[in-house]
């Protein structure tokens, strides 16, 4: 007569409760091989062990009880269409959490960098690389404060939509000429530096290009509304030396809302780019 084991046992070898073992017999899923009718003990079969098994596994992959119960019922062929219709589901989630590693990365780098900053006002000349950017159009008729929250609302669920997570980093766009004539702050639209192929083609609409080239650069510490001051010298520098530039201002959050409550720990780099000389064509002749 082969061993019998108790549910007591059976939940010992298996590390799975007595709880969990009764749910199971209740719902049909995983039933004894037989039930003392005067004590109404549960007693199960080395015979059952794969089966628990299985059960275990497909719960661990997330599976639900009632879809694990008809699994049972099926072919091997069936089991393994499962099989790898979960592989690529753990391998789309892996893909998802490698992206969240490199947004939360590229967060911790920007903020070091931030910490580490000890030239704020000081205005420089750098090189930077090509930038694909998510960006969104202000509507017309709201303030500044009520345009940039919109906007960093509409770019969080484009973010959450495709890539599960909202990083900040909310960028302003900001016409020179605009600038000048108005002698004030006003955003044209608001962007954030993304990698294009991780989005769909719905999206796809939103993303643009900063191209590479030499910015004129300088950082500034405090909030957003008292930018006017780092705007002004940033222009006046560029009119002062005569640099030929384009009509755009990029403000590059660097220590932003997400990452500090005190706004006047916020660091902000606002960007001018260089226009790009022309190539006399005869020279090439």
């Amino acid at each position: 007569m082969s061993k019998k084991f108790s549910i007591g046992e059976m939940s010992k070898l298996h590390k799975i409760s007595i709880q969990t073992l009764r749910y199971y017999d209740q719902i049909d899923l995983f039933k004894p091989v037989h039930v003392d009718q005067e004590s109404n003990y549960r007693y199960y079969s080395i015979d059952q062990f794969s089966q628990l098994d299985i059960i275990k596994y497909l719960k661990y992959l997330g599976m639900p009880l009632k879809e694990i119960k008809s699994k049972l019922d099926e072919n091997n062929e069936e089991i393994l269409k499962l099989l790898t219709n979960k592989i690529n589901i753990v391998d789309e989630k892996i893909k998802e959490l490698e992206l969240i590693k490199k947004v939360l990365s590229t967060k911790k780098e920007t903020m070091e960098k931030g910490m580490k900053v000890d030239e704020v006002g000081k205005i420089v000349r750098k090189h930077i690389p090509r930038r694909s950017i998510l960006s969104i159009e202000y509507e017309e008729g709201l303030s500044s404060e009520e345009t940039m929250e919109l906007s960093r609302r509409q770019i969080a669920n484009i973010l959450e939509d495709n890539i599960s997570v909202f990083y900040g980093g909310v960028s302003g766009l900001v016409s020179i000429d605009k600038f000048l004539k108005e002698d004030k702050v006003i955003y044209d639209n608001s962007f954030v530096t993304v990698e294009r192929d991780l989005f769909d083609i719905k999206s796809q609409k939103h993303i643009t290009e900063i191209s590479s080239g030499d910015f004129i650069c300088m950082t500034y510490k405090g909030p957003y509304k008292e930018n006017y001051t780092a705007f002004k010298k940033l222009v006046d520098y560029v009119e002062y030396k005569r640099i030929p530039i384009e009509n755009y201002i990029y403000e590059i959050p660097i220590i932003d809302p997400l990452s500090t409550n005190n706004e006047e720990e916020l660091l902000t780099e606002i960007q001018i780019q260089v226009k790009k000389r022309e190539i006399d064509l005869r020279c090439l002749v």
